[in-house]
């Protein structure tokens, strides 16, 4: 494994606003563009104040090669351009446990001490929130080959000690955490008066306002997620990934954040396989794998411009023939026309048959498992044959002491 933390110093933008209220004051805020794209895409993270100070008329802001800076009659702040050089850990690592989506923790070995200052001299770029890059891979005979497994921002450290042994770890968590951190300053709303935003649209203003570049991928999408409008709200003091989990259900498709960009994929049954788990192919150490009911048909309901009620349904017809009779319903009024509810009636029945057999196996790393991706796999243990199962989840773990390297990954139904 080979983490990085890095500093966004050198991208930071300012942006200054006024706000007067009830009781009139100023402060200067904070936010950058997210990378890739326009201002014009209101793509910018959430403004945030960053100076104790009020200046009735503002900052003046300029920029040299070296630096950015800010001034007002009383003060001067700078900002350097430059890029700070990655901070490697890699020779400090004792173990590492990273799981997608979730959470990093990074243990490191501080025996002489090393770790002592962070954010400071060689250290500079070891702060909270900084980024970490996780690269994981083998020793081969054309040298060290690696590929990222995952990017978080640190949200914790701290200091242990045993006899003979000082520790460092940090705890850094991703994307979906940092969603679940941030909530809107005051109400937003889109399309109550005009349907100009679809789900798509929505989600890449939300998923901004924390840095992260939502792209349209080359991935399968859904009709819904582009021709659906809702009329959607979000209130102040909700988590960002509420927000996110509530528009995931009008439409089939899945999230994926897997470091500073995100992307959605509709997980279509038929999808190709990408990897292969088999005794011949890449070994199993454990595997568990579930068969369980599920809902066996699904009702949509919702209210056509005319406010007449308006019902579609979908059907696994297999579990229906075997008298297991699960119904479940969704009342809908942004679904308006019979071909949204279809959408919809079909996502339910979809998203439930994916959970329908759950499994999960552990074998060595391999570094093309990605979130959502088909695997084959082969278990004779479990009379498992070249059936194929979904990513949903994917842990590393990895133990210096104990000569632990390995993955495992939770599955679904593909």
């Amino acid at each position: 494994p080979q983490p990085t933390a890095e500093s966004y110093e050198a991208t930071r933008i300012t942006l200054v606003e006024k706000f007067t209220g009830t009781s009139a004051y100023t402060h200067p805020l904070t936010c950058h563009k997210v990378p890739g794209t326009y201002w014009s895409d209101t793509a910018y993270t959430e403004p945030r104040p960053f100076l104790n100070l009020a200046p009735a008329y503002g900052l003046r802001i300029q920029s040299t090669t070296d630096y950015y800076w800010l001034s007002t009659p009383s003060g001067v702040w700078r900002a350097p351009r430059i890029l700070t050089a990655p901070l490697v850990l890699a020779d400090d690592i004792v173990s590492v446990a990273a799981d997608r989506p979730g959470s990093l923790v990074l243990e490191l070995d501080n025996s002489d001490g090393r770790y002592a200052s962070p954010g400071e001299g060689d250290l500079a770029s070891l702060r909270f929130r900084a980024r970490i890059e996780l690269r994981m891979g083998y020793r081969t005979a054309y040298g060290n080959l690696t590929a990222t497994a995952g990017t978080f921002w640190i949200d914790a450290w701290e200091y242990s000690s045993d006899p003979n042994i000082s520790r460092f770890t940090i705890t850094a968590i991703d994307a979906w955490a940092l969603m679940r951190h941030w909530t809107p300053r005051f109400q937003l709303r889109w399309n109550k008066a005009s349907s100009n935003r679809t789900v798509w649209q929505i989600m890449f203003r939300i998923i901004a306002r924390i840095g992260i570049d939502f792209t349209d991928s080359a991935w399968p999408k859904s009709s819904a997620i582009d021709n659906l409008y809702p009329d959607f709200t979000i209130t102040p003091g909700t988590p960002g990934a509420r927000a996110l989990t509530k528009l995931l259900t009008f439409v089939p498709d899945r999230l994926v954040m897997p470091g500073t960009y995100a992307f959605t994929k509709n997980p279509l049954a038929g999808e190709a396989t990408s990897y292969v788990y088999s005794p011949a192919i890449h070994q199993l150490l454990t595997g568990r794998f579930t068969h369980a009911v599920t809902t066996t048909w699904a009702r949509a309901a919702g209210r056509d411009a005319s406010a007449n009620r308006i019902v579609a349904h979908a059907f696994d017809w297999d579990a229906l023939a075997d008298a297991i009779d699960i119904l479940e319903i969704d009342y809908d009024p942004n679904l308006a026309t019979a071909a949204r509810l279809q959408e919809r009636a079909d996502a339910m029945l979809r998203s439930d048959s994916i959970g329908a057999t759950p499994a999960t196996i552990t074998a060595p790393p391999s570094l093309f498992a990605e979130l959502l991706d088909i695997v084959e796999i082969s278990d004779p243990r479990c009379g498992v044959d070249e059936d194929t199962y979904r990513i949903l989840a994917i842990r590393a773990d990895y133990q210096r002491r104990k000569h632990r390297y390995d993955q495992t990954l939770t599955l679904a139904a593909p």
